[in-house]
């Protein structure tokens, strides 16, 4: 376990050296998240989260506040689709506008795959985005495409690594948006509880920004057992 643990600070370290040669915010920051999922029949399941993203540790200068709740419709035992709504608090300096605390209402549709090579897990994720943005004269309707690829390698039962890239599209026009990549040592406390922790980069158009993640993961299964 040491070995994939060394490799993984060793990944962690030269990333952040390499991305500190480009612009941006230099400071580093935290990424705090919380999400639920609850399976309550064999073919539905609800989930939620509660995200934090700062400029600064530990959680100095707020960049994002958001909150989502939805629910998914499982196809079969590797895929399902979704549908969720969030809001959000979010400083957008770094983006065209200059306008503090930018409110925003959002709806979300998804499509999730889950498979599996040989004891990796692998998730592919396809998100669409209609944001509602309440800036201070005007409000704005902007549509976004989200695809996520996730990978947990295990260490033994209870240690695993967790990558992951994400890549975010404005569709109104067709637009990059921003990107997150992440790589962390993840947790396994129990079947219902886990935890990652690990580094994330957030690159946007004009600006970058380093942070240290931490996240716990709640998974539940309400499905009464079979007689």
């Amino acid at each position: 376990m040491k070995k994939y643990i060394f490799i993984l600070v060793a990944i962690i370290f030269n990333q952040i050296q390499l991305e500190a040669q480009s612009t941006g915010e230099q400071e580093l920051g935290s990424w705090y998240e919380i999400t639920l999922s609850n399976r309550i029949s064999d073919k539905y399941s609800v989930f939620g989260s509660l995200t934090s993203w700062n400029y600064e540790l530990p959680a100095e200068r707020s960049h994002l506040l958001l909150a989502i709740v939805g629910a998914k419709y499982h196809l079969n035992t590797k895929t399902s689709i979704g549908i969720g709504y969030a809001y959000g608090d979010i400083d957008s300096f770094f983006e065209i506008n200059d306008t503090p605390h930018t409110k925003e209402h959002r709806i979300l549709e998804q499509l999730v795959f889950n498979h599996k090579l040989n004891s990796i897990k692998l998730s592919q994720r396809f998100r669409l985005e209609q944001r509602f943005l309440e800036y201070e004269t005007e409000t704005i309707l902007k549509h976004r495409l989200r695809y996520r690829f996730k990978s947990k390698i295990p260490i033994n039962d209870t240690f695993y690594v967790s990558i992951y890239d994400e890549i975010h599209f404005y569709l109104n026009e067709f637009d990059f948006q921003q990107n997150r990549i992440f790589s962390g040592l993840g947790v396994n406390f129990n079947k219902n509880i886990k935890a990652e922790f690990g580094y994330a980069r957030h690159s946007f158009k004009t600006k970058s920004y380093n942070r240290l993640s931490i996240q716990l993961n709640l998974k539940f299964d309400s499905r009464k057992e079979k007689t």
